[in-house]
């Protein structure tokens, strides 16, 4: 009896055991699943888009870039047009059939681009901006870059497809990042990673 009863105890002990176990590891996953994600992950969740990739078309990206320095918002024009240039030069490598259509509003000052764009962007509104509509292809590809470098450093990048027949368009892919905006590899990344969504 008394050995029996040593091996329940020691049995009862085991369970206890394993029973603290589980739960620090049903703990353990809550806490990982909860944790904040990587900037690098979408904060959208839409499926997969489905493109003609004969069809589609690659637009100019609309970039706007400060430089955040002592209390002031500082333009510079030339690493707008180096950006706008890698960004376009990453879409037409991974879309070499893709023709590439210039938007000369695109192009323009942030105020101009801002009042038509960005007001579409604001409110999720499925008309797309009358100004980003080609009639070459039926899809087009349109990236939109908003940053800021210096003394902070952060921004959004979104993908959008836009339907010229219907003049829709749907945000496919929206990246809230804690980076400059300068730092290319990071934004290639971006690019890449939310072009996995078209199919």
């Amino acid at each position: 009896m008394i050995i029996l009863r040593y091996k329940v105890a020691g049995i009862n002990k085991l369970c206890n055991i394993m029973k603290k176990t589980i739960i620090l590891l049903l703990i353990f996953i809550l806490v990982a699943c909860s944790t904040k994600k990587n900037t690098l992950e979408s904060s959208n969740k839409n499926e997969n888009f489905i493109i003609n990739k004969d069809s589609v078309s690659i637009i100019t990206p609309y970039i706007e870039i400060k430089e955040k320095s002592n209390f002031s918002f500082i333009e510079h024009p030339d690493k707008r047009e180096s950006l706008t240039k890698f960004t376009i030069e990453t879409l037409t490598a991974e879309y070499p059939n893709a023709e590439y259509i210039e938007v000369p509003f695109l192009f323009k000052d942030y105020r101009t681009i801002n009042s038509s764009v960005e007001r579409g962007i604001s409110y999720k509104s499925e008309n797309v901006p009358a100004e980003l509509l080609t009639d070459k292809h039926k899809n087009s590809i349109f990236i939109s870059i908003n940053g800021y470098f210096g003394d902070i450093n952060r921004g959004v990048m979104m993908l959008y497809v836009i339907d010229n027949k219907n003049k829709k368009w749907k945000m496919i892919e929206r990246f809230v990042y804690d980076n400059s905006p300068l730092e290319t590899d990071k934004t290639k990344k971006r690019i890449l990673k939310s072009l996995e969504k078209l199919k």
